[in-house]
């Protein structure tokens, strides 16, 4: 039995820990799962790998030393242990705090029996190097453990004593449900384990070979268990820099890539990852009362936008009467329409960074100039620069969600404010001396950042040639 360390013990230690590198994190855990085979006392094993988990998750090198039982309990499901869920996640996750419980659950509740002469074989194998007698204790392992959580699971449904029961000794629901995940992911164990071997760490494009390895153990992986299969993609999807080409899987599944084909392939959980990550952008688009719009977190939600719904479209043939066909232009029309509404406001903001007042007594139509009586207010001028950042960059997915017309139309309206402006201004140059020169020279400044930041470096340059032409002139 392990010694737990004061609480001010714990908190010196997880400080030092979280310092550690990756590489640091992983040969410390080979040492410390060196000495646990020894059976040396004294270490607190289990608190300080729980510690450095996270760690180990980042490395991306060949582990070192001999794998406990613990990894080896781990490894089908490894690629899917995140530090944290988060409530808006679409993709099934097992967090890695849940690891320990639920262990510790399976060999003093489940299985207190065969648990311990399981992971004495196991390890025993492991020193030994006997690959296939090894083979042969993990399917044992992740059989024994993923049958024992699930009728665990099943008979607490039945049983509300026994529910509150698991949920005492694994720490609430969140473990409960990682514990599942767990336990569904094992139950295909050898399928994963098969994965993780042919897949690379890291996939930056899933080509035809990785398809068809993917697709022959999901059809495997199928004929052992229908609930459980859906890890196998799910498995790959961790591991790719773009997850929604695994959509690729289910054209290649499905015969054809219509969405009726793709529910029958029984990969419809895929879709409705990329599903539901666009409803949240376009929900999260939506503007607050009272609350400003952060403009550059707006442009990296509409950036991803496009590129799910292209990747979508490209990979499914999507049809519009469909439920995912409905779905998607449902999130385009509500992000559309929440575009727009931002958009709307971006000319108000221009006028007000580079104001212009009205010379003569015209009334309203009357001529205006730039207004250079007073200096610049900086945060006016920076909102607006955020303003026209966003427009330069939003117009280039404008047709992915639908604002083309508005793009241009708010386009041709910050165009004409700044040519007019611009050609004010200088003339302002030519003609005044004093504070007021200076308060134009950083107007002019605002402006040709404007322009930079619409692209146009060219005009930019242009603009402040013409400005030092008209300051010259002036004195």
């Amino acid at each position: 039995m392990e010694t737990k360390p004061a609480t001010p013990l714990i908190e010196r230690l997880n400080e030092v820990l979280s310092r550690l590198t990756p590489g640091a994190a992983a040969k410390l855990a080979a040492g410390l799962e060196r000495e646990k085979m020894r059976g040396t006392p004294g270490l607190p094993y289990d608190l300080i790998l729980s510690t450095i988990r996270p760690l180990l998750g980042k490395w991306e090198g060949v582990r070192p030393g001999l794998p406990s039982a613990v990894r080896h309990f781990c490894l089908p499901f490894e690629d899917l242990l995140v530090d944290d869920v988060r409530p808006s996640d679409h993709m099934r996750h097992i967090r890695r705090s849940s690891i320990l419980p639920v262990w510790n659950w399976l060999e003093s509740e489940l299985l207190p029996d065969a648990l311990p002469d399981i992971t004495r074989r196991l390890e025993e194998k492991a020193a030994g190097a006997n690959g296939i007698a090894q083979n042969g204790s993990l399917t044992i392992l992740h059989a024994s453990c993923s049958n024992a959580i699930l009728s665990a699971f099943e008979e607490s449904r039945k049983d509300r004593a026994l529910r509150r029961k698991m949920e005492s000794q694994l720490g609430g629901d969140a473990v409960i449900e990682d514990a599942v995940e767990m336990a569904r992911a094992l139950a295909i164990a050898p399928y994963l384990l098969a994965a993780r071997d042919a897949l690379p760490k890291r996939i930056v494009d899933l080509d035809e070979s990785m398809v068809a390895i993917v697709a022959e153990l999901y059809e495997e992986a199928r004929s052992t268990s229908l609930d459980s299969a859906i890890y196998l993609p799910l498995v790959a999807v961790a591991r790719m820099h773009e997850p929604c080409q695994i959509l690729r899987l289910a054209r290649k599944l499905a015969g054809f890539g219509n969405e009726d084909a793709v529910n029958r392939s029984g990969l419809a959980e895929l879709g409705e990852i990329f599903l539901g990550e666009l409803e949240e952008i376009a929900e999260k688009a939506q503007p607050r009362r009272g609350v400003p719009a952060d403009l550059d977190d707006l442009l990296s939600k509409v950036a991803r936008f496009a590129e799910l719904s292209q990747c979508f479209i490209g990979e499914i043939d999507i049809r519009r009467c469909s439920d995912w066909g409905h779905r998607i232009l449902a999130a385009r029309a509500r992000l559309s329409a929440a575009l727009t509404e931002e958009m709307a406001k971006f000319e108000l903001e221009l006028a007000r960074a580079l104001p212009l007042h009205q010379i003569g007594s015209y009334g309203k139509n009357g001529p205006r100039r730039p207004d250079v009586s007073v200096a610049p207010n900086f945060d006016r001028a920076e909102k607006v620069l955020a303003c026209l950042r966003f427009l330069h960059g939003v117009c280039g997915a404008s047709e992915s969600v639908g604002i083309q017309a508005h793009c241009k139309t708010v386009g041709q309206q910050i165009e004409t404010y700044l040519s007019s402006y611009e050609d004010g201004l200088i003339e302002e140059l030519r003609r005044i001396k004093g504070s007021q020169l200076a308060n134009a020279q950083a107007y002019l400044e605002i402006v040709i950042s404007c322009r930079e930041t619409l692209g146009n470096v060219a005009l930019a340059a242009t603009l402040r040639r013409r400005g030092q032409v008209a300051v010259a002139q002036a004195s």
